[in-house]
Order: C-alpha cells, then sequence, then structure tokens
C-alpha cells in the first residue's frame, strides 16, 4: 500500500485518522497506541502476511532481550546485548545479502553455488537500524525498556515504517505514551493543516517531479548497461541530472510525507533532509543528506570505532569504514559499496584540506565542485554494475564524444524539469523552513536567508480543506505512480 494509492489516502488513512478521534473524543485515549499499532500492522500487512509474522516475531524477541538486558549487568548484560545483534544482523543478512554473498563468492571463487532468490522484506534495513539502537542505549544504561504497546508502536508506526525517518526511541516513545492524557483535538485544526500540507508537498515532489524524470534516468542508464552503446555526453548529463533530481524529489518526498502522516496523530518525527544540493562541501552535504541515517552512522559506528579521538589517520580510516558499510546498507551490490567507498574518499579529502587550507574557495565554486562530485557518485548508486557506470562516466567526461543516438534522450522536456528543479530547490526555501513557524519537525530549523527566504505558511481550515482536496486532485488525476526508490533498500 503506497501513500500515493487511491486506497491509502481516500480509506486506509481517514478510517486510521476516524478511529484515532473518536478514541479522543470518547475520553479513551490510552487507546489510541494499540489503535494505531492495529492500524499498522493493516498496512504492513496488505503487501505481505507473512512478512508481517517475521516483524512481530522479531519486535517480541527485541522487547524481550531490552528487559532481559535491564534484568542483568556485566557480562550476563553484554551476552544479551551480543545475541539482539546477532538475532537483527542475523535476520538482515539473510534477507538482504545471502545471494549477494553467495555470488561473491561464486565470482571468486568459481564456486557455481545456486542463488536462493530470497524476496526483501520492505523496510528492513530502517527497521533494523531503530531496533539496534533501543538495544544499545539499552545496554550502554542511557535508556530504560518500557511497555510493550509503546514499543510496538516504535516498531511499527506505519508512517515511517517502510523507509524511514529513522527515529531514535527516546523522540517518539515519550509522545506515544502522551496520547493517553493529551487533548489533542484542541489542537485539532493545526495538526490536520501541517499533517496535510506536509503530506502535500511531499505528493508533488513524487508524483509530478520525480515519477516525471524517472523515464528519461531509466532510458539512459538502461541503455549505458549495453555494451552495444556508447553513451554521449548529452544524454549522459541528461540521464545523470534526471536521476540526481528523481532520487531528491523521491525521497525526500516521501520523508515529507511521513512527518506529514505522523502529525496528523499529534506525532512530530526528526528532519530527514534540508536541502543538501545547496551544500558547498561533502561534509555538508552529509549533515542535510538522509540526516538521521548519517546520525545512526555517527552515534552507532562512527563514535563506537574511534571518532576522531585516535588521530587523523585512525579518524580517516574510521570514516571509510563507515561509509563503506553506509553503501552496503543501501544495497546488496558492489556498486553501492563503490557509491559509499567513493563518498568515503570525498570526506578524506574535505576533511585533509580544511586542515591545511588558508582560506575557503568562493561560495560558487565550492557548491559547483561538491555538486559535480555528488552527481558522479550517483551514477554507482544508479548503475546495475561496473560496466554501465564507466559507460555513464565516460559519457560525463566527453570520452564518448557525442555516443550513439538514444531513443527519446535528445527530448529537452526531462533536462527542462531538471533544471527547474534544480533552480528551486537553490533559490525557494525547503518544506520545513516554509513552515517553520509552527515547528513542523523535531528539532531546530535552519531559518532561510534573504528575501525569497521569508516565504512562510499559515495554517487556517481553508488550507486545511485545500489541502485535502489538492491531494485527492493529485492522486485522482495522475497517470499511475510508482514505488518509492528507498523501498528496494
Amino acid at each position: 500500500m503506497l501513500f500515493t494509492s487511491p486506497e491509502f489516502l481516500l480509506v486506509f488513512l481517514p478510517l486510521t485518522l476516524l478511529g484515532f478521534h473518536v478514541l479522543r473524543l470518547a475520553g479513551r485515549g490510552q487507546f489510541c497506541v494499540p489503535w494505531l499499532f492495529l492500524a499498522s500492522m493493516v498496512f504492513y500487512g496488505w503487501w505481505s502476511p507473512r512478512f508481517l509474522l517475521l516483524l512481530i516475531i522479531s519486535m517480541l524477541v527485541n522487547w524481550g532481550d531490552a528487559h532481559a538486558m535491564a534484568r542483568h549487568h556485566g557480562r550476563t548484560r553484554k551476552a544479551f546485548f551480543i545475541l539482539g545483534l546477532v538475532w537483527n544482523l542475523g535476520i538482515l543478512a539473510y534477507f538482504k545479502y545471502a545471494d549477494f554473498f553467495i555470488s561473491s563468492l561464486d565470482a571468486v571463487a568459481r564456486l557455481d553455488w545456486p542463488l536462493l532468490h530470497i524476496v526483501l522484506p520492505l523496510g528492513i534495513s530502517f527497521f533494523t537500524f531503530q531496533k539496534i539502537a533501543y538495544l544499545a542505549d539499552i545496554h550502554a544504561g542511557y535508556a530504560k525498556p518500557g511497555p510493550l504497546a509503546d514499543f510496538a508502536l516504535f516498531v511499527f508506526f506505519f508512517p515511517q515504517l517502510i523507509a524511514g525517518p529513522i527515529v531514535h526511541h527516546s523522540e517518539v516513545m515519550p509522545q506515544f505514551r502522551a496520547m493517553a492524557g493529551k487533548n489533542q483535538e484542541k489542537d485539532f485544526w493545526l495538526e490536520t493543516s501541517i499533517g496535510l500540507t506536509l503530506l502535500l508537498i511531499g505528493l508533488v515532489k513524487k508524483v509530478c517531479i520525480a515519477d516525471q524524470l524517472a523515464p528519461y534516468a531509466t532510458n539512459v542508464f538502461d541503455h549505458a548497461a549495453q555494451n552495444s552503446y556508447r553513451i554521449g555526453i548529452l544524454a549522459a548529463w541528461q540521464g545523470a541530472l534526471a536521476y540526481t533530481v528523481e532520487l531528491y524529489t523521491d525521497f525526500s518526498g516521501y520523508s515529507d510525507m511521513a512527518i506529514g502522516l505522523a502529525r496528523l496523530f499529534g506525532v512530530k518525527l526528526p528532519a530527514n533532509f534540508n536541502s543538501p544540493y545547496k551544500s558547498t562541501s561533502i561534509i555538508e552535504f552529509w549533515r542535510r543528506w538522509h540526516m538521521t541515517l548519517s546520525r545512526f552512522l555517527r552515534d552507532y559506528l562512527y563514535i563506537p570505532l574511534g571518532g576522531n579521538r585516535k588521530g587523523n589517520a585512525r579518524r580517516y580510516l574510521n570514516l571509510m569504514v563507515t561509509m563503506l558499510l553506509g553503501g552496503l546498507w543501501h544495497g546488496a551490490a558492489w556498486t553501492y559499496v563503490a557509491w559509499g567507498g567513493l563518498h568515503g574518499l570525498y570526506l578524506l579529502v574535505n576533511h585533509a584540506w580544511l586542515s591545511v587550507a588558508k582560506r575557503a574557495l568562493p561560495p560558487l565554486l565550492s557548491w559547483a565542485v561538491t555538486f559535480f562530485a555528488v552527481i558522479t557518485a550517483w551514477v554507482f548508486f544508479r548503475a546495475s554494475d561496473f560496466s554501465s557506470a564507466a559507460n555513464m562516466l565516460h559519457g560525463l567526461f566527453g570520452l564518448n564524444g557525442t555516443g550513439d543516438p538514444i531513443p527519446g534522450a535528445k527530448k529537452a522536456t526531462g533536462l527542462l524539469l531538471a533544471a527547474a528543479t534544480l533552480a528551486a530547490t537553490a533559490i525557494l526555501p525547503n518544506s520545513q523552513q516554509i513552515m517553520r513557524r509552527f515547528n513542523p519537525v523535531l528539532g531546530p530549523v535552519e531559518v532561510p536567508r534573504g528575501l525569497i527566504g521569508k516565504l512562510a505558511w499559515a495554517p487556517s481550515r481553508m488550507t486545511a480543506a485545500l489541502g485535502a482536496a489538492a491531494i485527492i486532485a493529485v492522486v485522482l488525476f495522475s497517470w499511475g505512480t510508482t514505488e518509492f526508490l528507498y523501498f528496494q533498500f
């Protein structure tokens, strides 16, 4: 069930909201968490009942493991933590990486082992990280295990279950507990207006931009995968730019929708994007792109490895290991590892430059270098293999000349839409900045500069009604939508 589908927007969401507010109005707020848990199980089970059972069993194992750690100390506590890690990483390794390891061994040792062709459960990478962070904090003594109902909703909460944001238990579980006593109905129109507006922004990004650019990117990358085609410079840049914008509007659109859906139930989620294509360095890019993943990798991988506490050589090694594993987290393919390694190299160069540079580069030049580096790395992220990535890179750098003709690649529509979107992201405030007066996300919101940055949104019953009508119109009058790109991770 996609956020953009009619069955979600016209049936599932209205019924879930109706039940939630009926419980509130009837003075039965203590049943809101169980209600949302049941709704979230329906949401996930709509896709696959058998994987719903897997998620329920995994949730119960993690909850039991957390309570076991809380009752013990020393080696026994650590043993339960290791068991929890093995359980979660074992499930992730089996479903996501079994065929990757088999094919890699086949290629190196020529074992000719058959692939298992395992179906990947939706959202497994995201909810695995959330549960690992929870167990790590229980083990370290930073948190105490809570009631089963709150933990169950933390694992299952449907707005961010499939593709994030990757939430921390300390951010949402207190909000779940507060549902029993909070008089949300007095803020009904405010929360509804904020939620529907963010939902609409995400829908527009997905349906009107990402899905329209997808055919242009797919056309070029599919031809790059064919050895008979040499990708020319114009086609390569069209495909790379189209994918650069498609990925951002697809994933940030999903994040906007997730944050908006959560606000409809009075829950604030953390921001996941902050205009990453405005970045003037790779360090800044990773502070703005997939922010909740960056936070997890920093807190639960980079810092435990030693962070920057043991000299520059160890710092650079920790950065590279973190980014390589971050690339592998995205997908079970060596191209994702290469993407992570390339960003690791970028970060090493960025930190080394800062340590020796006497003055900063001009902002426009810094932005251009950063954006070009990001686009180059996206080629590995999108390409099906290294051969097609090399074909695309040869095209980007002009090594293939004008290349071979690609049907549809000369159409200017894709380039114009990508360029217009990039211009808008560079000039206009982002979704949380537009709504900053009403704290749309957890944490502070960067205040945009300049006259255009003063654009703001104000809630009212009219904006709520118009937002709902616009959402229905976008869904009904679109020619169909595809799955969100990050669902595959």
